[in-house]
């Protein structure tokens, strides 16, 4: 019963997809996503169905030097078939074309390994990166998970929360320090971080987060207030992250209502989701359209840092508890606890 009412809540009263509607920004991916030439990006779970196609999607029309897909980790094979996918997906047939020819600018899609439930894995990625790169222009951290059963990462952390806000949490962490020296070194720079969090940060228990039981697999309360704390932690994240480093341009975003992979797992686990699935599409948009989202606050001038924005590009729509800069601060601390040790390279 919890289940259906917190769920209820955000469906009948949360975000609408907004794309170019007149409720929010107009933007189209074609015609607004700027020039990213030389410039470099990692996107996180971008072998899933978000993340995937804003790889897509920026190396079409923003040709940045080099997209960096984190994602976890699998034989060569496979990550070979998943970089060749996005590249083929971004320029079709011209690509074999522009092989061959050295002055045509496209973007070269490169696999990191990166388990967020594990501490080892986020640093071994950081420190792959940083050994190949002396710049990171996009950290957009979009992997995720939603599910059922309760579960806790290999440091013994909630898994909703390790993964979808610790594990981002170290990563950028272990990255800032190259995204400071690149706004810092190179004209003009725009240098951004963008935190893939949910409308569902509504479903969060009483007072955002549960601190006391985040070392646990928190069993007494709902999946969707597990999921749910951790959204409104990556709000909170965004927050801070601005404030401690204003040479950078930081944004949380809910994608809107979208029917993913994500999205078909979960049914498995939860009869809620199986009995409403008839009527999903009268309420979600597909990845190509929720996808507009992370697009803009990834590209549009329009963006203020430490905001959270729903689709497309529209602000103040957070909880009560997610703008509390009181558990933002909270939560900083006890993440600067938490990954004492672990938190540089």
């Amino acid at each position: 019963m919890v289940e259906f009412r917190e769920m209820a809540r955000v469906t009948l009263f949360g975000s609408r997809n907004k794309t170019s509607n007149g409720s929010g920004a107009n933007f189209v991916a074609a015609r607004d996503i700027p020039s990213l030439a030389g410039k470099v990006v990692l996107i996180t779970g971008a072998a899933g169905d978000l993340g995937r196609q804003t790889a897509i999607e920026l190396a079409r029309h923003g040709r940045p030097a080099r997209i960096y897909v984190a994602d976890l980790p699998r034989d060569e094979a496979a990550k070979n078939a998943v970089v060749d996918n996005i590249t083929h997906e971004a320029f079709g047939e011209s690509f074999e074309a522009e092989r061959s020819d050295t002055s045509a600018p496209r973007t070269e899609v490169r696999f990191l390994e990166l388990d967020l439930t594990s501490f080892e894995s986020v640093r071994a990625c950081a420190a792959e990166f940083v050994a190949k790169e002396e710049r990171l222009d996009i950290l957009l951290l979009n992997a995720g998970i939603i599910r059922v059963a309760t579960g806790t990462t290999k440091e013994g952390y909630e898994v909703h929360f390790g993964l979808n806000y610790l594990g981002h949490a170290l990563l950028s962490k272990l990255l800032v320090p190259t995204m400071v020296h690149t706004a810092q070194q190179q004209p003009g720079a725009d240098v951004r971080v963008v935190v893939v969090s949910s409308e569902g940060h509504a479903m969060a228990p009483k007072g955002g987060i549960q601190f006391d039981k985040l070392k646990t697999d928190c069993a007494d309360i709902s999946y969707t207030q597990r999921y749910g704390q951790s959204k409104v932690a990556l709000i909170g994240l965004t927050r801070e992250l601005a404030q401690h480093h204003p040479e950078l341009k930081t944004a949380a975003v809910h994608p809107g209502r979208i029917l993913t992979g994500m999205a078909a797992a979960l049914a498995k686990e939860s009869f809620l989701v199986r009995v409403t699935a008839p009527i999903a599409p009268f309420f979600c948009v597909p990845v190509s359209v929720g996808i507009t989202n992370h697009l803009w606050a990834t590209t549009s001038p329009n963006v203020v840092s430490g905001t959270y924005y729903e689709p497309v590009g529209v602000s103040g729509k957070e909880s009560a508890v997610a703008r509390d800069k009181d558990l933002s601060k909270r939560l900083w601390e006890w993440t600067e606890d938490e990954l004492k040790g672990v938190q540089s390279l």
